[in-house]
């Protein structure tokens, strides 16, 4: 930035909730006719979640609904910020729209990225509003929160579920088998699904509004072996190796988490989960808004992609967790481009010490615990069936891989 703060650099700022999650503001500035600066482009990015998700089938892969909003409207800020004023006009905005909410960051972690990202004779200080800013907490993102274990027996006594162990897939067609699979129920034209993946190939997979290289080293994966693929869920960037990941996806009607906070549907949909590894004598249970831990680290991390009832069928909730059964930290820590905003509430300094895998509690091998875990299901779910995916559901998987996930349009959409 020249001493004229007027170039066309890119600006950029970082803010993070205690307990939730990041997301950052890239600004371009420009001068208007009577010499006084503007933002002239805002880009949001981070590992948030959308509710409910803002891509269907139907829709463009660009649009991002309230991420759209909130943009338009930082550009509308006038400059030098106010940061009080910047507060409420994106507190009304993140209130407003058709239904579709932001879930994980707050105005203020905005605000605070827009403080961070313009320079300090383009923010207004000394009244008193940084420190108010700075202060602020959100409770819906306690690490304490614990469901009731009771509903979510009672939710999951009473579904009647296929459980989909399914072949080894390509990156890419994991992410389009998901979408397909979540499309399907939510019209009715399948029963509410578990489908236990496995992965053919390593992968590096970004959240949905993540900055591909403010998130990964990328030339440095691709010669590692990794394919990078962006999927339609928020939250964050996944290593995955094959003999090292487990992860499934839960496909359910909306009604199963009628009710339900955004907190409480992450703990009621991966309870079988957490129920198991504790019935297999490994500690595990919930921390922040998605992630599954141990005293000693974060375990897994889940995400959620909600479609709204329409005319095409009564909505439908797609669940997806990746746990670290081994961890390769080395790898990670070369793979992974981590701002460090992300540990500035979290008593760690590196991705080494962030991750804590299954294999430090239990002595079963990866398709054995598996299999243990799976064991654990007929004594919670009523009626469980053994299923294939239907042939319909793999053409629409193609189709999607073919015309979204595979290709670089949409895995660099946020660069």
């Amino acid at each position: 930035m020249g001493a004229d703060g007027l170039n066309p650099a890119r600006l950029r700022g970082v803010g993070k909730q205690m307990g939730g999650k990041l997301a950052a503001v890239t600004l371009t500035l420009g001068q208007g006719s009577d010499s006084r600066p503007f933002i002239a482009s805002c880009r949001i990015d981070g590992d948030f979640f959308t509710e409910p998700a803002s891509v269907t089938s139907q829709e463009s892969e660009e649009d991002h609904g309230p991420v759209s909003r909130l943009e338009s409207a930082i550009c509308d800020l006038p400059l030098p910020l106010d940061p009080g004023l910047a507060l409420e006009k994106l507190d009304r905005v993140m209130a407003e729209g058709d239904g579709q909410r932001i879930v994980g960051v707050s105005p203020w972690t905005l605000v605070t990225a827009l403080e961070r990202a313009l320079p300090d004779g383009l923010v207004i200080h000394g009244q008193g509003e940084p420190d108010r800013l700075s202060s602020a907490s959100d409770q819906t993102f306690s690490s304490h929160f614990q469901p009731d274990q009771a509903e979510c027996r009672r939710r999951w006594s009473g579904l009647k579920l296929d459980l989909i162990r399914d072949r080894p897939r390509q990156p890419v067609m994991q992410m389009a088998m998901d979408q397909a699979l979540n499309d399907a129920v939510a019209q009715g034209q399948l029963p509410p699904t578990l489908r236990i993946w496995n992965w053919a190939a390593p992968a590096v997979i970004l959240g949905r509004f993540q900055s591909l290289s403010r998130e990964v080293h990328v030339e440095r994966a691709r010669s590692l072996g990794f394919t990078l693929v962006r999927r339609c869920t928020g939250g964050g960037t996944m290593v995955i190796q094959p003999g090292r990941a487990i992860t499934y996806s839960l496909y359910l009607p909306l009604d199963f988490v009628k009710g339900a906070g955004m907190i409480d549907s992450y703990r009621i949909c991966d309870y079988w989960l957490v129920r198991g590894l504790r019935m297999l004598g490994i500690q595990a249970g919930w921390q922040g808004m998605n992630d599954i831990a141990s005293p000693r680290g974060k375990m897994g991390g889940a995400a959620q992609r909600r479609l709204p009832a329409g005319s095409r069928g009564a909505g439908g909730l797609l669940h997806h967790t990746t746990l670290s059964y081994s961890v390769d930290a080395d790898l990670m820590a070369q793979v992974l481009n981590v701002d460090p905003e992300k540990f500035r509430d979290k008593a760690v300094t590196s991705v080494r010490s962030r991750v804590d895998p299954i294999d430090r509690q239990t002595t079963l091998s990866r398709q054995s615990l598996i299999d243990a875990l799976l064991d654990t299901l007929p004594s919670l779910v009523a009626d469980l069936h053994i299923s294939s995916p239907a042939p319909e559901v793999e053409q629409r998987a193609r189709t999607l891989a073919r015309q979204r996930y595979g290709r670089e349009e949409w895995t660099a959409q946020i660069a």
